[in-house]
Order: structure tokens, then sequence, then C-alpha cells
């Protein structure tokens, strides 16, 4: 709400190029006055909507919808000529605290690595031929104690004898279609693997063998009469979750519920300049 008041020294016109400006060119230094001086941590967008010498007010987007925030000047501007040197210094102060403030880690993010992690069944596997070229396909799995992923693939599958071309690969677990709230949005996490081949006569077979006849049934002890079929263990050394629009977070490859925010000023909107 842009203030009315006959006594703001801030004329018109100048608070209208302010408002301009800051929203249009510096939104994440909105967003940083929201968090960092309203106490708004979990804002993901704010617009600068009025300015008076006392103070600035806010619209800032949270989980919860849209809600007003006063954020006072200490001490107030004596003239419009301090509002770019005082807007300036609260930017500089609020992204400093904000870089060196431990990022709070909202609880759906726990919960969407941990409904990935319970409810997924098959992987996304994404791979690369000898010659260069990806290729995309789709494969069972489970997780291990130590944060591995194993997986059981047919020698005439393409990605198998691309991890044996080239061991490094791509594992996406995503949220099925039917049950994401948006579909630009589905929770996910991409993990960046290494692979290695397990021999059936090694001692590390017996267990992700067990658990994925335990988790598929008796398809999976079909298949492993099948010696076309080989166990692949996957171990990431980087994965990165989405947990929704804005909501992008590096995750330890081998804790998922590890997480730590990858950009803290959330998404900004083109400008729109004639």
């Amino acid at each position: 709400m842009t203030t009315t008041d006959p006594t703001n020294l801030l004329p018109a016109a100048h608070r209208a190029r302010i408002l301009g400006h800051m929203n249009e060119d510096h939104a994440d230094s909105v967003l940083a006055y929201a968090r960092h001086f309203g106490g708004r941590l979990s804002a993901t967008a704010a617009t600068l909507a009025g300015i008076d010498q006392n103070g600035m007010d806010l619209v800032v987007t949270e989980p919860s919808g849209e809600a007003s925030l006063r954020i006072p000047f200490d001490p107030p501007l004596t003239g419009a000529s301090d509002a770019h040197h005082v807007l300036i210094d609260m930017s500089r102060e609020a992204t400093a605290a904000l870089h060196a403030a431990p990022k709070p880690i909202p609880e759906r993010a726990r919960a969407a690595v941990l409904h990935l992690r319970d409810t997924a069944q098959t992987v996304l596997l994404a791979t690369v031929s000898a010659d260069g070229l990806p290729d995309c396909s789709v494969a069972p799995f489970v997780l291990s104690a130590d944060g591995t992923l194993h997986t059981f693939i047919s020698s005439l599958s393409h990605h198998t004898a691309n991890l044996r071309a080239n061991a490094h690969a791509s594992a996406l677990l995503i949220e099925d279609e039917a049950n994401a709230s948006h579909l630009l949005a589905r929770r996910r996490l991409t993990l960046r693997c290494t692979a290695t081949f397990i021999a059936r006569n090694d001692d590390a077979f017996t267990a992700p063998m067990q658990a994925l006849r335990k988790k598929f049934g008796s398809v999976m002890e079909q298949l492993e009469t099948m010696h076309d079929f080989h166990l692949v263990r996957l171990v990431p050394d980087r994965a990165r979750l989405v947990a929704g629009f804005g909501q992008a977070y590096d995750a330890h490859p081998l804790d998922w519920t590890d997480l730590r925010h990858v950009n803290d000023t959330g998404h900004t909107h083109i400008s729109q300049k004639a």
C-alpha cells in the first residue's frame, strides 16, 4: 500500500521511481529485506509496495499466501536523498546476515525426500554410450543402509552396455504424476552416480538381491535365474532435491535428509520494460 500521507518527505514521483526500480531490478534485495528485517524466513518473493521517511511497506509471498509487512527505518529518513543510500546499506546488511546464518529447512522439503525414499519403486536411469550418445530408461532399485542404490538390469538393455563403457550415470526418483499437486513442480531427487557391476559369486551380491526379491516378489526371483541380468551398485556423489517451485536443495548423496538451500533469493521475474 503506497502511502498518501501529505507529510511524506518523499515526493510521489520519487516514490514511484524507487518502487519501480527496486521491484524490477532488485527483487532479490526486496526479498532479503523481508527475510532479514521482517523475520519472514519462509518468504519466496516480496514486492515493495510503499515507502516513506519512516519505513517501507512490502507484500510478502509465503507458503501460506500473501501478507503485508512494515519495515521501519532506524533512524527515519531526513530527506528524499537518503532513500537511495539507506536501501543500499540495508540490502548489504540483509544479504550478509542471511548468507552467514544457517538456513532453516522447511519441513515439507524433508517430507518430500522421505516420500521419495519410502515410495519410489523404480528409478529413471540416464546413461551415456561408448559413442557419447545419451539414453534414458527405467529400472528397479533398492536403497541400501549406506545410501547406495542397487538395480538388476539386463544385458539386452542399452543402459547395461552403457554402464560397462561409462560408469557415470544420473538416477532420477520422481513423484507420480497422479499424486502431484502441480505437474511442473513434481517432487524429485536427482543423483549423480558411479556404477559398479557385482558378480553373482561376490559376497556383496546376496544382501541387495534379497532386498530386491522382498520388494518385487516373484518377478525378481524369475529374473535372477536369467544369466543376462546383472546386479549393479550405484554410488551417489551428488544429489539435488526439488520439493516444489523455488524449492531446490543440495542433498548429501548418502543422507538425503541433510539439505542445503541452492538459491536463497528465490525466483525473480523478467522485467517488463518498454
